[in-house]
């Protein structure tokens, strides 16, 4: 019976003695659970993006010279428009020398009839400055009746219908037709994408909506032809002017 109870003892002994042993082994390297990393006291506290601007940053820079658009901004997003840093010399124009206008100085009596319409309609410039960007004396005449006829200003209608005016020093402004699709008057050489133009017809529905445009057009289109006619002196046949 000794002899059987030391060996039991001895393993008994063995095993108190393996236990604290064992469990500083898996204190110090045997665990494999989560485990949390040393901070670094002269790394980055924050080592995800940073939106600052310092040269550690990886990131896109939210400010700086490299990256600044001093450009007027992105001209294909709606609701902005873009302003023209370049200025051309304006080109004087001789308006009494245009093809209409050249007609309008033959025929005195058309001309001093026009102009006197214009003034009561309230256009403030020479009848050949509202003459100029028309493509015939005949359309030009029939814009004048349009804006007689239905009380349409003549300014507007003639932009509508040619993309451009004549402001009050003699100067020439183009419609340029911006992203959101409203219309700027720019000079001439600066356009960058020219207002569409329309007919009188066109014209009419979008001054006028509720009136009969295909029956105002015709109508005065039919008084354009009758006053041009009325007031254009002809030389029979067979006689010279004198």
């Amino acid at each position: 019976m000794r002899s059987l109870r030391r060996p039991v003892a001895f393993a008994t002994l063995m095993g108190v003695l393996a236990v604290p042993a064992l469990a500083g082994q898996r204190g110090n390297s045997g665990n494999h659970g989560p485990s949390t990393h040393p901070v670094h006291p002269n790394g980055p506290a924050n080592a995800g993006p940073k939106t600052n601007n310092g040269a550690g940053s990886h990131g896109p820079a939210s400010s700086g010279t490299s990256g600044k658009h001093t450009g007027t901004g992105n001209p294909h997003k709606p609701g902005t428009t873009t302003t023209a840093t370049t200025t051309a010399a304006p080109t004087t124009i001789n308006f009494n020398t245009t093809p209409v206008g050249s007609k309008l100085t033959k025929n005195v009596a058309l001309q001093s009839k026009l102009a006197t319409r214009l003034t009561a309609l309230g256009y403030g410039g020479t009848v050949f400055e509202a003459a100029y960007g028309f493509k015939n004396l005949g359309q030009f005449v029939a814009a004048t009746n349009i804006s007689q006829n239905l009380g349409i200003p003549f300014e507007q209608l003639k932009l509508q219908m040619t993309g451009l005016t004549v402001d009050a020093t003699g100067k020439v402004l183009q419609g340029n037709l911006n992203p959101d699709g409203s219309i700027t008057l720019v000079d001439p050489a600066n356009v960058t994408h020219a207002a569409p133009t329309k007919s009188l017809g066109q014209s009419i529905q979008t001054l006028k909506p509720t009136a009969n445009a295909t029956t105002a057009a015709n109508t005065a289109n039919t008084e354009a032809e009758n006053e041009i006619e009325h007031t254009t002196t002809t030389t029979p046949k067979g006689k010279k002017k004198s």
